[in-house]
């Protein structure tokens, strides 16, 4: 079997694959990235059959419009064992992109060794890329220019100036464009523990 990784991964093309509201895409990669499990729905979005995904490293599927800085910011959260949230372009087999909001998941053993990462994902409503588009145009465009260090301080500073990190600052988005209006209220009114139920409630886990 051919495996598959960024070398051969194919050319992007500007049409998207629609990936219905309720659909859960999910997958899990070994502490390296290798994807040693996928669900159906991941399978059928990605274009790639099962066969093909298992044992290719997972970005495969990163489309070349992601600014590499916020794969960082994931890594740096997944690595030091904290679980977040990101809003994510991939990229299918025939090229075509999908947009996913996406809740990474760290599994540790009991000495805290990582076992493996699991991904959760499901389509972001308009109004929430209607703020990220921009927000990673002008990052890619950054990093392009001048490196990704300087994206990050670009960044950082935005982020800071809202006083919330990239997490928080996804969940908001999330929750302000909640149509239920009691479970926006219930989540902005509870727990760090009742926030996290309320985004595996949103994620069907």
């Amino acid at each position: 079997m051919k495996i598959l990784n960024k070398s051969n991964r194919p050319q992007p093309i500007d049409e998207e694959v629609v990936v219905p509201k309720d659909d859960v895409l999910i997958s899990v990669t070994d502490p390296k990235g290798i994807i040693i499990d996928a669900n159906d729905i991941f399978v059928k979005i990605s274009g790639y059959s099962k066969e093909e995904l298992i044992g290719a490293n997972h970005n495969l599927i990163r489309h070349p419009d992601m600014p590499r800085v916020m794969f960082k910011v994931v890594w740096d959260h997944i690595k030091d064992r904290e679980n977040i949230m990101a809003v994510v372009k991939n990229l299918s087999k025939d090229g075509r992109y999908y947009w996913v909001i996406t809740d990474f998941i760290t599994e540790v053993d009991a000495d805290r060794n990582v076992v493996n990462y699991t991904a959760y994902r499901r389509a972001p409503k308009d109004c929430i890329l209607r703020t990220i588009v921009p927000m990673y145009k002008a990052l890619k465009a950054i990093e392009d220019f001048a490196g990704m260090e300087a994206a990050e301080h670009f960044l950082t500073d935005f982020l800071e100036r809202r006083g919330e990190s990239y997490d928080d600052f996804v969940e908001h988005l999330i929750v302000n464009t909640c149509e239920k209006e009691d479970i926006k209220k219930a989540y902005q009114a509870g727990s760090d523990a009742e926030k996290k139920g309320f985004f595996n409630r949103f994620f069907g886990i």
